[in-house]
């Protein structure tokens, strides 16, 4: 740009000539704005045009965040454009004292059509030159993230030796009941694709008082069953396969832990998280259904590992609260055995909240993806209070996930549709989210 462009473009009469100047502020409305207040609010639906004669403004989101786009001295705003096409924009906020001239719909419609021509013009040299402003930011802005996760990366790799070699982790997690031996090989067996409704009944049968756990939960009012069942194999025919495996592994992971309110509130949600990723993972991968369901039903194990060595070692109560309960939990299913695709998946699901797929440090992406899904969904069904950082790489995780072009509004709808086909089979939470959305 010669600094002929350069001066043009910096006055707020910009590429107009002098009669179009004239009509446009004939036609307009001047507007002092102080610093901080907004120019245009999320939700104004003006449509008209605005022409920032002095100061500056900032486009800034919903969650408070400038991201950017910035309009000084000259530009031309186009208010449909900028606010109707994206509901995630909160306001058009002042940086400092501004003056600008607003051009509504019906002003903007008594202008000659040259005039209006020219506005137009104007707005797309503005247009154009934000628009490599905001791919400059948003170069920026990713390598500002691939730097983030790779220090979290390297923090984390750095962390997990700490933790290997770290005598007092492993006694405390040498002092924690070991899973169950045949929920262990049920594991292994379901990965190997050998699993059967004959294979699973016979390993349950290992552990009689689980099996009569198992039977009391079945003849339970819970599912409804008519008559009364005895046999363990019989029982998987009726209500499903992997219903009664999970149902095996979740009785497993609780003799792990102290039946109180604390523990009880962790299994609850990972029951929860474990139905959505089931039915998550039917949507693209029908084969890892049950695989998906022991990863949400483990998930959050490591909380529950942090919380029973706090309260059995008072005295280190607050060093053992820093410790990383991901860490912490994919350590302790290592020590039981369970295939790394579980480990890793539990280690690194934090890490989709600030990396997309193609950046997260494990080759178990697509599992990673469906349980971030899962909890997204959750936090919607239960209406609980959003996360701080949210879920900005959702949408990536869908398509990284191989569910399509589906938006989480779809995935809500097709999860809901398939609960509603087998309420007696779900957790209460799921239940109650069926019954009251008919």
């Amino acid at each position: 740009m010669n600094d002929q462009q350069a001066t043009t473009l910096s006055r707020p009469d910009a590429g107009l000539g002098e009669q179009e100047r004239a009509a446009i502020y004939k036609a307009g409305t001047v507007k002092v704005v102080t610093r901080g207040e907004a120019l245009l609010k999320r939700g104004q639906r003006a449509g008209g045009f605005t022409l920032v004669l002095n100061g500056s403004f900032s486009v800034v989101t919903i969650s408070g965040t400038i991201c950017g786009l910035r309009f000084t001295k000259g530009d031309l705003i186009a208010e449909k454009t900028l606010f109707d096409s994206e509901p995630s924009i909160s306001a058009l906020i002042a940086e400092e004292d501004s003056r600008a001239l607003i051009l509504s719909p019906a002003a903007f419609n008594t202008l000659h059509p040259m005039v209006q021509l020219s506005v137009f013009k104007r707005v797309n040299v503005v247009s154009t030159t934000k628009m490599a402003g905001i791919i400059r930011y948003i170069e920026s802005t990713r390598l500002q993230r691939i730097a983030l996760t790779d220090y979290m990366a390297g923090e984390s790799g750095k962390n997990r030796k700490k933790y290997q070699q770290s005598e007092l982790i492993l006694s405390l997690l040498a002092r924690i009941p070991r899973l169950p031996i045949h929920i262990t090989q049920l594991v292994e067996m379901l990965l190997s694709e050998n699993a059967s409704a004959k294979a699973v009944a016979d390993i349950a049968k290992q552990d009689p008082s689980l099996v009569g756990e198992v039977l009391k939960e079945v003849n339970s009012v819970h599912y409804g069953l008519r008559q009364k069942v005895s046999d363990l194999h019989y029982a998987i025919m009726l209500i499903g396969f992997n219903e009664v495996y999970q149902l095996l592994v979740s009785r497993g992971v609780r003799r792990t832990m102290p039946d109180n309110e604390a523990f009880r509130n962790i299994h609850l949600h990972s029951l929860a998280i474990s139905c959505l990723s089931s039915e998550i993972c039917r949507l693209c991968d029908r084969h890892s259904v049950s695989l998906l369901g022991t990863i949400g039903l483990l998930h959050d194990i490591g909380k529950s590992t942090v919380m029973l060595i706090k309260n059995e070692n008072p005295k280190l109560a607050f060093f053992i609260q820093l410790l990383d309960p991901c860490k912490i939990g994919a350590m302790l299913l290592g020590r039981w055995n369970l295939p790394d695709v579980i480990c890793e998946t539990i280690e690194f699901q934090s890490f989709a909240v600030f990396s997309p797929p193609s950046e997260l440090p494990s080759k178990f992406a697509k599992s990673i993806g469906i349980i971030h899904i899962a909890h997204a969904l959750a936090e919607r069904l239960f209406q609980e209070s959003p996360s701080a950082g949210g879920y900005p790489f959702l949408n990536d995780y869908i398509n990284g996930c191989g569910i399509g072009d589906k938006s989480l509004d779809q995935i809500q709808d097709a999860v809901q549709k398939a609960l509603k086909l087998k309420p007696n089979t779900i957790p209460a939470e799921l239940k109650r989210f069926v019954v009251a959305n008919p």
